[in-house]
């Protein structure tokens, strides 16, 4: 993020990773997992899911996943989750 949004973000008191879009993350123990401006589904399975995010790609892995509910902005994984990969 450039120097200007930073100050911006910064004066207004809110989070860097709002204003520069970055995916955010918010996990509730291993069996729930809340995730902020994601850019999408790139595969969806019970012990796979994969999405675009800001600024790369998300894996997460587990048993019995499930998205319980996904809007353009947001989604909610819930099952057990044992890992969580960040790549390119």
């Amino acid at each position: 993020m450039n120097d200007r949004l930073e100050n911006l973000a910064a004066s207004l008191g809110l989070p860097r990773e709002l204003v520069s879009g970055s995916a955010v993350l918010s996990s509730f123990g291993d069996s729930c997992l809340l995730i902020e401006n994601h850019k999408g589904l790139i595969e969806y399975g019970r012990e796979l899911i994969k999405l675009h995010a800001r600024p790369c790609k998300m894996e997460i892995t587990g048993q019995n996943l499930d998205i319980a509910y996904y809007t353009a902005d947001e989604m909610k994984i819930t099952g057990k989750i044992t890992q969580i990969r960040y790549y390119r």
